[in-house]
């Protein structure tokens, strides 16, 4: 029961997030949660599991996002099951250190998404993730 209220839940934070992008307003960051499920759902599945991008056919730079528990393994350098380590991507608790803000944020050579560069909001977003411990939640 608590499980189906979660994903209710979920599901409402995301089409709101989802209605308020579309619409060129934006929630603010501290009202969504710093949350693997939100965060996959809301920004990494819809920009960046893209047809040329991290999807299980084109796995750009070896990461597909598909799967969220295998999008968390790629980023954050465990696997949400087992906690072996993979890559280190996302540096948890340490922003600075995180090559994912990096290329969110259009500051490597590589843009991330390359297409159209995501609202800081949806980055700074990301980065409360990273700050709070890159949990797989």
């Amino acid at each position: 029961m608590a499980a189906s209220h979660a994903r209710i839940r979920l599901g409402a934070m995301a089409v709101l997030a989802l209605t308020c992008a579309a619409l060129g307003a934006c929630v603010e960051t501290a009202d969504r949660p710093a949350e693997w499920s939100y965060i996959h759902a809301t920004i990494i599945e819809p920009n960046c599991t893209t047809s040329n991008c991290h999807t299980d056919i084109s796995r750009a730079a070896g990461i597909s996002f598909d799967d969220p528990d295998e999008g968390y393994q790629h980023l954050a350098g465990v696997s949400c099951s087992s906690g072996q380590p993979a890559r280190d991507i996302v540096v948890a608790g340490q922003p600075e250190l995180s090559k994912l803000l990096y290329l969110l944020r259009g500051e490597e050579v590589l843009v991330m998404p390359p297409d159209v560069r995501l609202p800081e909001a949806e980055v700074e977003l990301v980065e409360r993730w990273i700050q709070e411990g890159a949990q797989c939640n």
